[in-house]
């Protein structure tokens, strides 16, 4: 059964752009769980994180946290991470990362410790390319319903994105769904074929889609409980807020 990654959205200051290239390395040292004593590591410049996965016990560690920030903005969720614990060597995703309103940057970081060879479910992020007519003239908007699509795959087959072109998007009322999506090989779409990703509507049912109650709008919050397996990033975090 593949282990599942979870995802969230992130605040604007540390926002991903995941590229491919040389591997992202990271290196960490462990640590006793600090409770209170974590708002020092963040004055000093350190970032507390934990380490866990696939027959991996959780894992306590200090990162440097401008280092991390650096990684991020090139890896983000789907790039492997060379994490390197006291010389021992590992590939990890950033699988939660956890802010404060009072601070800029992350409090908190966890990391899933991959095996190459087990299949895991992670979200890929949708991003949106090319113009639309209708919207280019002013006549349309463009409706997203979906930021991310959940996959399974080989950590070494993640995809960076899905590039969904709206180029061919030239009537209003036009969409595209999950099917639609070019999927690389080894990679298999978990979420439902029909689901709407990107439609062109006129601005006033936009308006209308949007009008949604507050309850059922509501997005978790950055280091909220998400999927199944992060309680340890809630823990940690609610020791570094205090």
């Amino acid at each position: 059964m593949a282990e599942a990654v979870g995802s969230a959205r992130l605040p604007y200051h540390i926002r991903a752009s995941p590229t491919r290239g040389a591997p992202m390395q990271l290196k960490g040292l462990p640590r006793e769980p600090l409770g209170k004593r974590s708002r020092r590591l963040l004055r000093e410049g350190k970032l507390p994180a934990i380490v866990y996965g696939h027959n991996t016990e959780p894992t306590p560690i200090t990162l440097d946290r401008l280092e991390f920030q650096k990684v991020f903005i090139k890896s983000g969720r789907t790039h492997l991470v060379d994490l390197a614990i006291d010389g021992r060597m590992g590939k990890v995703l950033v699988r939660e990362i956890q802010t404060h309103p009072r601070r800029l940057g992350p409090i908190h970081v966890d990391f899933y410790q991959v095996n190459l060879e087990e299949k895991i479910e992670v979200e890929v992020p949708v991003h949106l390319v090319g113009e639309s007519g209708p919207v280019k003239q002013g006549d349309a908007d463009i409706l997203q319903p979906m930021h991310s699509i959940r996959v399974e795959c080989l950590p070494s087959d993640i995809p960076e994105s899905f590039e969904v072109d709206i180029t061919a998007l030239e009537e209003i009322e036009a969409e595209l769904r999950v099917a639609d999506i070019t999927v690389p090989k080894g990679v298999t779409v978990l979420d439902d074929p029909e689901e709407l990703v990107v439609k062109i509507v006129h601005k006033r049912e936009l308006k209308v889609e949007e009008e949604v109650p507050a309850a059922e709008a509501a997005v978790p919050a950055e280091g909220e409980a998400g999927a199944e397996g992060e309680a340890p990033a809630a823990e940690e975090a609610a020791e570094t807020e205090e």
